[in-house]
């Protein structure tokens, strides 16, 4: 019995020792594993709103919300591959901070509550990511050589800084052989010397955020260069491919007095350069601080500064823009979305102006446009621009202390201006507005200004335009003491390219041009729903319409002029004016008269053929002040057609139709259905007229008035029968065909001969 006794408590105390040691161990387990995600632990809560701050390119601060029955908290960390164990931490407090990261790096943080001794711990809260910003240069890109077939790879930020910094060493040590080095936030960067970096292959890897890079230094800085006009240092000549990313946040806040200030995503390009499928969305800030002594520029854009020879395709910008000098009256501001200043090629871009957004651009000569400031050579093709916010180029300050001087404002809706870039296939919608301002300070300045608008370009000069499309809901202005020029595709175009074709123009907003004051008898306003004045090397205006819906307003002290189609232009060849029931042409001249015609106010020079009025609103023309031969003129075709000896005026199969209401206000007013001033030298051939008020005649002016070829009324049987002995001009002339529309009530022209 003893010995069964014995082996009994043998037995019952081993029983009691594994009952001990399994207990220890299962107590261990559950410590250890009480702080999973799985175990259900009442006694303790998850921490919950978990928040991030002090966030930089290597470190950030974590906090949570405490909990009263916690002691302590661990915390653990994990990057997209693995949890960091050397980097877990264990705090009293309800925050940790988590230093030596990687820049561009995403994280994810989870937290758990715990009593003392770790006796007791709840599950671990949900994995809480944030995202590393770039700290200032990334030390490699992505991938790439830099070849065609391997171009480098930029995925951050700091890669594109990277960038930035390689072409623009290149460019300061060229022809160096050494293996360059430098230290940038404790980053040392290498240089290859057997890349030549400003030539090199680019692409994006992903869409970039750039709201943490404040110091944006340009892409080819297009420093130290004498003259801006043939610029040779500090370009780019590579191929910049965005893979249809886009760059966020992109922020420009420059001030400084470098004499060829150059901003942009890229500053100064060259011979080779391309820059294709990318999109940029930003907001550019430029003070120029520069005194009078030198000549100073602003040249900015969107995506590249100055494009010199380059090609920019497939690229969109979508932003605000301001340039602006502090003390120089002279200084010269150059602003486009894409380009500031283009000598090459920008095809199939587009640039969007929010509500919220402005391009603002001063100085002495600002230009300004939504795709290019100034276009100096090459093509801007196949491009749209959207104008939601504001474009305004305003002339100023201006020093009225001199005693001669003049200053400009250019805008407009693809180019400020432009004098060699020729311009087609573009489609331009203003739901905001498009201004250009050039006033003298004071009323004792000797300083003549001047604007110029167009809902294309502000004013133009280049072999080739045509094939544009403008939708004009908000408004088209300019003011200026002396002179104006504003046209629904083009303010002013003097004596330079080759005619134009195929603008089309719709208003149902205004266009308007105001002048205040007038200092030589060339001071005028000319206002037109496709061109301001338009005088051309060769050839006219093409194929070209306008239908109004809105309002056209021209005003001046001493003459102003506006019409359907232009306020003062050469030749006209199958263009056409619809001014809807509730639309307004109008004119306010002064001391030397005011013009008004359905397709131009003035004949410059040459004849206008195959072209058409239908009037079922108003037009008008006043002037309190004009008399003699300073007259009030108006016409369904054109105000004033008067020719000379050597240079006579010919209208040829024209026609219109004044359903609504055609009048002239003032001492001396000549009103026609076809011209209002015309003379022995102007020469009408089958071009006729049909007038609601019996108290307009078809042609006025110094000959006297005739009702020669007005129309029986305005039914489809009399539009028709004219429309044979039009048609018979028209063909032996090979200028096109007329034919009857339903849809509108009215004869309509072709190129197509039957």
């Amino acid at each position: 019995v003893g010995s069964e006794m014995c082996i009994r408590d043998s037995n019952y105390m081993k029983t009691i020792f594994y009952w001990v040691i399994l207990s220890i161990i299962c107590g261990f387990t559950l410590t250890i594993a009480s702080c999973s995600d799985d175990d259900d632990v009442t006694s303790l809560s998850a921490p919950g709103d978990i928040k991030y701050s002090d966030i930089s390119s290597n470190s950030f601060k974590v906090t949570w919300t405490a909990d009263p029955n916690a002691t302590s908290y661990i915390v653990k960390i994990k990057d997209e591959w693995r949890e960091l164990t050397d980097k877990a931490q264990t705090v009293s407090e309800p925050s940790a901070t988590f230093t030596g990261l990687e820049s561009e790096n995403k994280y994810w943080v989870a937290v758990c509550s715990t009593t003392a001794n770790a006796s007791s711990a709840s599950p671990f809260s949900k994995w809480i990511a944030v995202k590393m910003p770039e700290g200032s240069v990334a030390r490699t890109f992505a991938s790439g050589e830099g070849t065609e077939q391997y171009p480098f790879i930029i995925k951050t930020a700091g890669q594109l800084k990277l960038m930035a910094y390689l072409v623009n060493k290149t460019n300061e040590i060229k022809n160096t052989q050494a293996i360059l080095a430098t230290d940038q936030d404790e980053i040392e960067i290498e240089m290859d010397p057997t890349i030549d970096y400003t030539k090199a292959y680019y692409e994006l890897g992903n869409d970039i955020d750039m709201s943490g890079v404040n110091d944006w230094t340009p892409i080819g800085t297009g420093l130290d260069n004498e003259n801006i006009a043939m610029p040779e240092k500090n370009m780019f000549s590579g191929s910049f491919d965005g893979k249809n990313h886009t760059i966020h946040n992109f922020t420009i806040n420059y001030s400084s007095n470098n004499t060829s200030a150059m901003c942009g995503l890229f500053g100064l390009s060259k011979s080779g350069c391309t820059i294709s499928n990318l999109n940029v969305e930003g907001d550019i800030t430029a003070v120029h601080t520069g005194t009078q002594e030198t000549a100073n520029y602003l040249v900015i854009g969107g995506i590249l500064a100055y494009g010199y020879q380059a090609v920019i395709t497939n690229c969109t910008f979508k932003g605000s823009i301001r340039a602006s000098f502090t003390t120089d009256t002279d200084g010269t501001s150059i602003v486009g979305g894409i380009c500031g200043t283009i000598l090459g090629t920008i095809n199939q871009c587009t640039v969007n102006i929010p509500a919220s957004s402005e391009f603002i651009v001063n100085g002495a000569t600002p230009q300004v446009g939504a795709i290019a400031g100034y276009g100096n050579s090459g093509y801007i093709t196949y491009c749209k621009a959207v104008v939601d916010g504001s474009i305004l180029a305003e002339s100023k300050p201006i020093d009225d202390s001199r005693e001669y001087g003049s200053a400009r404002a250019h805008a407009g809706g693809i180019c400020g201006a432009s004098s060699g870039s020729s311009i087609g296939a573009c489609d331009v919608t203003i739901n905001g507005s498009i201004h250009a301002k050039s006033k003298k300070s004071s009323e004792e300045g000797s300083i003549s200004t001047s604007a110029a608008v167009g809902g294309v370009s502000g004013s133009y000069a280049a072999d080739m335009f045509g094939n544009c499309n403008i939708l004009i809901k908000g408004s088209l202005k300019a003011e200026a003491d002396n002179s104006v020029d504003v046209g629904g595709a083009i303010g002013s175009q003097v004596r330079a390219g080759y005619g134009c074709s195929a603008l089309h123009v719709t208003i149902l907003g205004e266009i308007a041009g105001t002048c205040s004051s007038s200092g030589s008898s060339s001071d005028a306003t000319y206002v037109g729903g496709v061109y301001g004045t338009g005088s051309f090397q060769m050839g006219g205006i093409s194929d070209s319409d306008v239908t109004l819906k809105g309002k056209i307003t021209a005003e001046h002290p001493q003459i102003a002029m506006a019409g359907g189609i232009a306020g003062s232009t050469s030749t006209l060849t199958r263009c056409w004016t619809n001014i809807d029931t509730n639309a307004l042409l109008s004119v306010k001249g002064g001391t030397a008269g005011a013009s008004c015609g359905g397709i131009t106010a003035n004949l410059l020079s040459g004849g206008i053929y195959g072209c058409y009025t239908v009037c079922r609103g108003t037009m008008q023309a006043t002037s309190e002040t004009a008399s003699g031969r300073n007259s009030i003129n108006i016409g369904g075709i054109a105000g004033a057609a008067s020719g000379t000896m050597r240079a006579r005026k010919i209208l040829t199969g024209c026609y219109s139709l004044i359903e609504g209401s055609l009048t002239g206000n003032g001492e001396t007013v000549f009103a026609g259905g076809i011209v209002g001033m015309s003379n022995a030298y102007t020469n009408m051939n089958s071009t006729y007229w049909w007038s609601a008020s019996d108290a307009i005649k078809g042609h006025s002016g110094i000959i006297g008035e005739s009702d020669v070829f007005k129309m029986q009324d305005s039914s489809q049987a009399s539009l028709e029968e004219a429309a044979q002995e039009m048609n018979i001009a028209l063909k032996d002339s090979g200028y096109g065909y007329f034919f009857y529309r339903e849809k509108d009530k009215c004869l309509n022209i072709t190129t197509t001969l039957p």
